[in-house]
């Protein structure tokens, strides 16, 4: 009886581990792309023009911690045929990012987040260099929060009248989907109109995601293409050495355990969702952001009762670990296997003197 109501509580709350496995979920596969562009750029891969898109030269650039990323140009989105493809959301289309930014090297570890004074939810038992899990989205913008105040930067969020106790509200038991009584906000919580604008930290929009899990790579992951997809889980051989998933492991790992990409990240791909700061419509990124192609420094609004998760986990197939994987599910829900990694925009342009909130 307990089964029976946990898988029912996933596949209400939008369990991301679970869509894959169940076909079900904002991104199922079942929807239907009516766009019939016809494709007149030289790149016989892609779905758009992207003959005047340059990409930097991938170098790795990371110290204590934290990677820079340079400012430039990407597909976002994935080809037609490749395994477990969301059809609207994957709609490929070209984006200019024009801030180069810093981000985590890894995801924000169990140690990190109760350095910070949050007590941990993740599963136990405990692990300091295991990602923090089982959080949701405001949990990750209070940490934010967190990093700007420690450097004496103006926050992204404001988290004034948000209800509940970070890192508290579910009951142990709960490790499969939980979103009664955890930190929430009713409130549109970006200070920044123009999230980039931000000079603190904050969670990488789903552009700037992609962008990095990419590293200027055209593939599903940037170990090359999966093979296999849904129907069962099964070794997909670019996977294994890249990433944490259904094949290969039975629990979240220690962080930096696989190969990185080329900007150095690790754990871009696997082993734990990553929360990013965009609303998910299960539309294409054009449509979501309300801009027309190609796309500038797309990010949309702070509107809307979904956020994006990337990456996939390890309880998902190689297929749901792909670079332009997403899926959409409540803010407020956590599962065992969520978490995040900051961002930071380098080169903002100057903003009055805001004063640092305290945040929460």
């Amino acid at each position: 009886m307990k089964l029976v109501l946990l898988v029912a509580l996933s596949i209400l709350m939008g369990c991301p581990s679970c869509s894959s496995n169940s076909g079900s979920g904002p991104d199922s596969g079942t929807d239907t792309d009516t766009d019939s562009d016809t494709d007149t750029d030289i790149d016989a891969d892609t779905d758009t023009d992207t003959d005047d898109c340059v990409h930097p030269e991938v170098v790795e650039d990371c110290t204590g911690g934290w990677c820079t990323i340079p400012n430039g140009c990407y597909v976002f989105g994935s080809p037609v045929d490749v395994p477990c493809r969301g059809v609207n959301n994957e709609v490929q289309v070209q984006v200019t990012l024009t801030n180069s930014f810093t981000i985590k090297q890894h995801e924000i570890t169990q140690s990190e987040w109760t350095a910070a004074g949050f007590p941990n939810p993740s599963v136990e038992p405990y692990n300091d260099d295991k990602p923090v899990g089982f959080i949701d989205w405001f949990e990750t913008l209070a940490y934010c929060n967190y990093l700007s105040q420690q450097e004496g930067l103006d926050t992204c969020y404001n988290l004034t009248g948000c209800t509940g106790t970070i890192g508290d509200g579910c009951p142990p038991e709960d490790i499969w989907g939980c979103g009664d009584n955890t930190f929430n906000c009713t409130h549109d919580v970006h200070k920044y109109s123009n999230f980039y604008d931000c000079p603190g930290y904050r969670l990488p929009t789903s552009a700037e995601w992609e962008y990095v899990a990419r590293a200027g790579t055209t593939s599903s992951t940037y170990n090359g293409d999966v093979t296999t997809n849904d129907n069962f889980c099964q070794e997909d051989a670019v996977a294994e050495d890249v990433m944490w998933y259904c094949n290969n492991t039975t629990e979240i790992k220690p962080v930096g355990l696989k190969q990185s990409n080329g900007w150095g990240l690790n754990d871009m791909l696997g082993n734990i969702w990553e929360w990013t700061d965009y609303v998910y419509k299960g539309l294409s990124l054009a449509d979501t952001v309300g801009q027309q192609e190609p796309l500038i420094n797309p990010a949309g609004d702070g509107v809307g009762n979904r956020r994006d998760l990337r990456g996939g986990s390890y309880r998902n197939e190689a297929c749901h670990c792909r670079s332009a994987d997403q899926f959409g599910t409540n803010p407020v829900g956590r599962f065992l296997d969520t978490g995040f990694r900051p961002v930071r925009t380098l080169n903002p342009p100057p903003q009055p003197d805001a004063g640092v909130d305290a945040g929460k």
